[in-house]
Formats: structure tokens, sequence, C-alpha cells
């Protein structure tokens, strides 16, 4: 019996492996690559999220900065107001010393008008008529050179009034220029954060580079309007989120201007000081009133600036800053010495002397209280015009005053506390990616097959697959929320974490979190993928409810 040679078996085993592993391979590094994919998606949104919070927290850093700056130059109105009024009561100096002369005049008139009648036939009568002549012309004299003094003031003071108005208002139009370029930068971060500006510009830049440059899989899809929500506070903080385009209250603004104004010559001008605030004006006199002669200011002399109303009060109620005020007060000594002018001392007396009281004051108002300019001997009100500011700008709770609008922190966001971290602004980037938009890989199995003869087949694409109700899903949705938060850190050993949120000094920082960072913040996330993926808000909120704690970015 002849036996048949059978060949073949291990290629036919070798081909069929081989094939099975090749298979294996690509299914490998096809599911490699949907994981790779998964990691680009998240990492995109996750830039984009922590662009939104940077953009954020350097927006709220900048309108803190105008907050600052519109500060400065309510405290340069102040100083400004202080200068006057402190020159200004040299005035009042030259007013008092001028009619503390005059009374000084008083014995030396008696003195003549008893004397000089029987002076001709009383060596007595004619001592006192000669004193009291003599006295009355050495005052008159003293008397003449203040006066001229007081001319030449007032026409300096005449000259420069006006620039002192227009320096006024010139600060008040930058602060309103700032409160405008504060609208500007607000407005700007409100528009790119509800539109996905940088989603799209980090898409964009994503696209631009490698083997897939035009890859047609990115997709930034509208979000709504949360991220708009988190930061808009309405007119008056009549809003849910983060800014108030008005502020409800000026008065922390008020409190932060007083707290700067540093300088003792605006906080607190004193005669015995190191300062010596009114040394000048001291030495003028002593110029002016040569010895024996005197015209001393007395240490009870001192002067403030501050943002309420005359007489050194301050509102603790609305309107807040009604106006600039500057007061300064005090009293002078003068001396007339008889004796050491040749003056008969038995006849006449050797000296006089008294203390006058001065004070000088600045209101700069936009009409309540009425602006005004008073010193000790001036008219009685000066021209209220030259001091007048523009009233009513910032809200409510500073009108009638001269407070500048400015973007504020809300702070009913602060009442929520921690549930709702103080009404820090979160924000949401999503970012999609259909992978069934982009061109096939090598790895990529795609084959149709089919389980009945004749039939027409299902094809097997493993960029995507179809749900068992039909609902396809080839697009990768990714969430990512970031956050801008306050936190001045710690300072000369003193530790400011506990310094709420707000807008007047620019320590925002940004950072990535979780959507549960506040109370809302899964309710909003899932609306916000409602938008552009049912499917992965549905899956979402199924997590969510079945009690699943993992829920990040």
């Amino acid at each position: 019996m002849k036996r048949t040679l059978v060949r073949g078996q291990t290629m036919v085993l070798f081909v069929l492996g081989t094939l099975l592993m090749v298979l294996m391979a690509t299914l490998t590094v096809s599911f490699a690559m949907k994981v790779r994919e998964r990691i680009e998606l998240q990492t995109v949104t996750d830039a984009a999220a922590y662009s939104n919070a940077v953009a954020t927290a350097r927006t709220f850093n900048n309108i803190a900065v105008m907050n600052r700056a519109q500060i400065g130059h309510a405290v340069a109105q102040a100083g400004a107001t202080s200068l006057v009024s402190w020159a200004t009561l040299y005035r009042a100096e030259l007013n008092a010393a001028n009619t503390g002369f005059g009374i000084g005049k008083t014995p030396y008139q008696i003195a003549k008008n008893t004397g000089c009648p029987c002076a001709w036939k009383n060596a007595w009568c004619k001592a006192r008529c000669k004193c009291g002549i003599k006295g009355l012309a050495d005052l008159s004299m003293l008397q003449a050179k203040l006066r001229a003094e007081k001319l030449r003031v007032d026409a300096v003071f005449q000259s420069m009034e006006f620039m002192v108005r227009m320096q006024m208002l010139g600060h008040q139009i930058a602060q309103g220029a700032l409160y405008a370029a504060q609208q500007d930068v607000y407005r700007d971060l409100r528009d790119r954060l509800d539109n996905q500006t940088f989603a799209n510009r980090i898409v964009g830049n994503a696209m631009g580079a490698g083997k897939h440059g035009n890859d047609a899989s990115w997709k930034v899809p509208a979000i709504g309007n949360v991220n708009k929500k988190e930061l808009s506070g309405g007119t008056l903080c009549s809003g849910d989120g983060a800014v108030c385009d008005l502020p409800l209250t000026v008065a922390h603004a008020v409190n932060a201007a007083m707290g700067s104004r540093g300088f003792t010559f605006v906080t607190h001008r004193q005669v015995v000081s190191k300062e010596r605030h009114y040394a000048i004006h001291q030495a003028n006199l002593d110029y002016l009133i040569w010895f024996p002669d005197e015209v001393l200011i007395l240490p009870n002399t001192n002067g403030t600036t501050y943002f309420g109303k005359k007489g050194r009060q301050m509102p603790w109620l609305p309107p807040y800053a009604p106006a600039i005020v500057a007061d300064d007060r005090g009293s002078i000594g003068w001396m007339y010495d008889h004796l050491l002018h040749g003056g008969n001392p038995v006849a006449c007396p050797a000296s006089v002397a008294g203390v006058q009281s001065i004070s000088s004051s600045l209101v700069n108002s936009g009409g309540f209280p009425m602006p005004e300019h008073k010193w000790t001997g001036g008219p009685p009100g000066g021209d209220p015009f030259n001091h007048f500011l523009v009233p009513c700008l910032g809200g409510v709770s500073s009108c009638p005053g001269i407070w500048p609008p400015f973007l504020d922190y809300n702070p009913f966001r602060l009442l929520n506390g921690e549930g709702n971290v103080y009404g820090q602004p979160k924000n949401f980037a999503v970012v999609q990616r259909d992978l069934q938009a982009r061109a096939l890989d090598p790895w990529d199995l795609s084959f149709r097959y089919r389980f009945e003869k004749g039939g027409a087949g299902n094809v097997y694409d493993s960029r995507s697959f179809t749900l068992e109700d039909g609902t396809p899903n080839g697009t990768q949705t990714a969430l990512s929320t970031g956050i801008a938060y306050y936190h001045r850190g710690g300072s000369a050993g003193i530790n400011h974490w506990s310094e709420p949120p707000n807008l007047l000094n620019p320590y925002w920082r940004a950072t990535l979190v979780g959507a549960t960072i506040d109370n809302t913040g899964v309710d909003d996330a899932v609306n916000t993928l409602r938008l552009s993926s049912p499917v992965a808000a549905q899956t979402f909120e199924e997590l969510r409810n079945a009690g699943f704690k993992g829920l990040q970015r």
C-alpha cells in the first residue's frame, strides 16, 4: 500500500496565528490611542479652564489695582485740600494778630484821650499823652505790616484758586477714566469666558501642530451662561455673580482711603511734633514782627483732613464721603513791648499781650454740605463754586457725595460662606473630539461583517460605537473646572489667610478644582454638559445619584 505525503499544515497555523497576533496588536494600539486621545482632550480642556481662571485672577487684580489708584487720587485730593487749608491758616494768623494788636491799642488810646487835653499844664498828663501816642503809632505800624502781608498773600491765593479747582476736578476725571477702564477689562473677561475664547485658542494651537494639523475632530461647543453668571453681580450687587458694576456701598473704599492718607500732614498737623508742620508759618511771622514784639502760634494749633462733614465728622451712615474737608484750628499769642520800644512804663502799660483764636476750613463737595473756603477774618463764604465737585457718582450710598464709581466685590456672596467658597468665581471649559471626523490611522480597525447570508452586514469602526438605544457615541467630551481664589498669604509674620475676598487688594490667584468645589458645582456642570453632550450629562448625573464620590475634572 502506497502512503500519501501530506505537507503545509504548519504554514496554515502560522498564517492564522500571525493574523491573530496582528489583530491583537492592532487592537492594543487602537485602544492605547483612544486613551491617548482622551488624555490629550482632557489636557486641552484643563488648559482652557486654567486659562479662564488665570484670566479671571489677572482681571480681578487689575481691577483691584485700579481701585487702589482711585483711592490714590482721593488721597491726593485730601493732600491738596490739606495744603490749601494749612496755607489759609496763615491768613487767619495775620488777621488774628491784626485784631489782637488792635485790641492792644485800647490802653494807649485811653492814655492819649485822658492825657493830651491837659498836657499843656500837667507833666503827668503830658507823659500819658506822649506814651499813648507812641503806643498807638507802634501798634499801627505793626498792623500796617500785617495788612501789607495780607494783601500779598491774598493775591497769591486769588491767582492759585482756579488751578486748585482744576486739580480737584482733574482727580475726579481720572477716577472716572479708571472706572471706564475697569468696565472695559471686565466686559472683555465676561465675553471671553462666555464664548470659550481661551478654549478655542488652545484648540487652535493644538490643531496647528503635528501630523494632524488640520484635524477636524476638535470642537469647542457652547456652554451656556454659567461662567457669565459666576462673574456678573449686577448694578448695586443685585445679581448673583462676584463683581458688582456699581457698589452697594462705598464705605469700605472710603475707609481704605482714610487709612491710606499716611502722612501726618494730612492726618494730624501739629505745632509740637517732629515735623513741626506750622514752623514755616512761625518763621514768616517772626520775619514780619520783629523783636521785641511777637506773634506766636500756640501749641494747641492742629489740623486734619478727612472724608466727611465739617466739624471733623466722618459719617457712620450713608452718604459716605459727602465732602473732602480740611480743618485747621488753634490760637496765637501776640505781644507788644512798650518799654523796649522806648515808651514810658509808668504812664502807660509796659507791654500788652493776648490770645486770639484762629481757624481755617476748606470743604470740597458736590453741594451737600455746601462747598466753602473760610478762615478767621476772611469773607463769610468765599466763592463756593471754586470748590464744587461732581456729585453722586458712586451710587446710592455716596449720594450726595463725591466718591467715584468702581467695580466692587459682591458682599452678599460672602454671606454664603464655605458652601459657596465665599463667592469666588469658578468656571467651566468643555472641549469635544469627534473621532469619526478624523482620518483613519493604520491601526484603526474598520471592516464590515455579517451574520446572515446575503445580509448587508454591520460596519465595525473602532473609533466609535452605537449604544443599545441607538445613540451614537463617537464624540469624546471633556469638562474641566477652574477657580479664581483670593489669598493674601503672610507678610511681616502676619497670616492674612482669613482676609475675605475683595477687589481692593491684588492677591487673586488661579487653580484647577473639581466640579464639587461649591454647593451648586455639580448641577452647574450637568447643565453645562447638557447643551453639548446629553449623554455625558446623563452619565454625570447618574453617577452622582448613585453616590459616586470621585467626581473631579
